[in-house]
């Protein structure tokens, strides 16, 4: 028999694995679209992470996995802001018209050095930015 303790450490552990994977999704596909692109806005970024969520998750479904699920544009440029917050992207002085005129100007970014060459803070900024949440 399963103790309610050990259930709910069983429980967070799953919880904790696929968070973890979804957001070493969300930085593999944010690093690697700066490299690609050189500059990028957060929109663009997002458009992209859409994009490699779909297509992962009909990869997953061809093997029985649960799907990903992809972040709302609020969620995602929260995170975002996180790689800024740690430098690992830096702002660019460019800006372009938004889709929509009621929108602000799209604000465009650019991988740093040290974002080149860290690997800890992509798969985890808030915990590397704040160790003691762990």
């Amino acid at each position: 028999m399963i103790r309610e303790f050990d259930a709910g450490l069983f429980a967070r552990g799953i919880i904790l694995r696929t968070r973890n994977q979804t957001f070493y999704v969300r930085a593999k596909v944010t690093k690697k679209y700066f490299e690609k692109h050189g500059e990028a806005c957060c929109a663009d970024v997002y458009y992209a992470l859409s994009e490699e969520i779909e297509r992962l998750n009909v990869a997953r479904a061809e093997i029985g996995e649960a799907p990903f699920r992809r972040p709302n544009y609020s969620s995602f440029s929260r995170y975002f802001w996180w790689f800024v917050l740690l430098g690992l992207i830096e702002p660019v002085d460019k800006y372009e018209a938004a889709i929509y005129p009621f929108l602000r100007q799209r604000h465009f970014y650019r991988l740093t050095g040290k974002g080149k060459a860290e690997e800890a803070a992509w798969q985890d900024p808030i915990s590397v930015r704040h160790p003691e949440l762990r």
